[in-house]
């Protein structure tokens, strides 16, 4: 455990999503940045929190030189990012607006079809709409990143061809270990990391969990994710994302939003396994003060120390250098 301390302490940390509620808490603990879900449903509320969160102790990443500002000065930088793109509505316009207030990640949908595309809890997939395609376009030339954590097949792949620049599924697990439509499946992993793109294998227990037990998935069932991607397109292309609070407090409204919205996402999980905040993600890697458990676990499958810090930050770091690259 000491060897996995250390490179703990001496790596680059980014997670890939994290979330709060009505109010924005203090920066959680041993992370260089994290993607941060601001709250929709409109332009004028999601404008609001990110008004409030540049006036709060946290400095807001808009650039790479941000984020070594913030490593520099010891302090938690916050990416923010949409994981619901409804404040945009159907207009190019607001995207950018919401460019220069900081947005830096946007995910093309949240489950289900929007003006965009379809997500991933649709029973039928018609992948992205023309608006869509625009969409990714304008994406490209802002210099913002493309999430397809939520989406359909159809669409994760049609917006991984058109893109320009690598994409990322930010909170996702493999599709062939564990059957949810959440899930990612191989093909979609090979085209993203064909693009250059990353996916962090999140520990939220209804998509990391196997079926085979009705209990929550283990740290081994989590690292059998992590090792899956590492395995079929390199270590390079896989990182973490939480999805978890940011303070680590219990998300139980979010627990019931999701059974009543989303039965095909959640509802064998919630059956057999439950509904408690207890079981909601993985045992061993409930929050990031358990990253080291996730590390150590690594280190035993063989992973070498570098492609261990790459998991933990370095990976995004790189999609971030090629996205962020662009003068809009």
């Amino acid at each position: 455990m000491m060897e996995a301390a250390r490179l703990l302490e001496s790596s680059l940390v980014i997670d890939g999503c994290q979330f709060a509620g009505e109010t924005f808490p203090g920066p959680p603990k041993r992370l260089d940045a994290f993607l941060y879900t601001v709250h929709g449903p409109s332009f004028e509320s999601a404008a609001a929190e990110m008004g409030r969160i540049h006036d709060g102790e946290l400095p807001v990443i808009r650039s790479l030189p941000d984020l070594d500002a913030a490593r520099a000065e010891g302090r938690t930088g916050v990416i923010l990012a949409f994981q619901d793109p409804s404040p945009i509505d159907n207009r190019l316009e607001l995207l950018r607006a919401f460019y220069e207030l900081g947005l830096r990640v946007l995910q093309l949908t949240y489950n289900k079809a929007n003006y965009i595309g379809t997500g991933c809890a649709e029973s039928q997939d018609r992948g992205l709409t023309d608006f869509g395609r625009d969409v990714v376009r304008e994406m490209n030339r802002l210099g913002m990143a493309i999430d397809l954590s939520h989406v359909s097949r159809r669409t994760a792949l049609e917006a991984i061809e058109l893109s320009e620049d690598p994409v990322v599924f930010s909170h996702a697990c493999a599709r062939a270990l564990a059957d949810n439509p959440r899930n990612r499946t191989d093909e979609e992993i090979r085209e993203l990391a064909a693009k250059g793109g990353v996916i962090g294998i999140t520990p939220w227990s209804p998509i990391c969990w196997k079926r085979e037990r009705d209990e929550p998935p283990s740290l081994e069932d989590y690292l059998d994710h992590v090792e899956h991607v590492a395995s079929l397109a390199g270590p390079e292309h896989v990182a973490f994302g939480t999805d978890q609070t940011v303070d680590g407090t219990a998300d139980e409204e979010g627990i019931g939003y999701q059974g009543r919205l989303y039965p095909q996402v959640v509802g064998e999980f919630d059956r057999r396994v439950g509904t408690t905040p207890a079981v909601r993600y993985v045992r061993g890697f409930r929050g990031i003060g358990e990253l080291g458990h996730v590390v150590e676990g690594l280190l035993k499958r063989g992973f070498s120390e570098e492609d261990t810090r790459e998991f933990l930050g370095g990976n995004f770091l790189r999609v971030f250098e090629r996205v962020w690259r662009k003068d809009a």
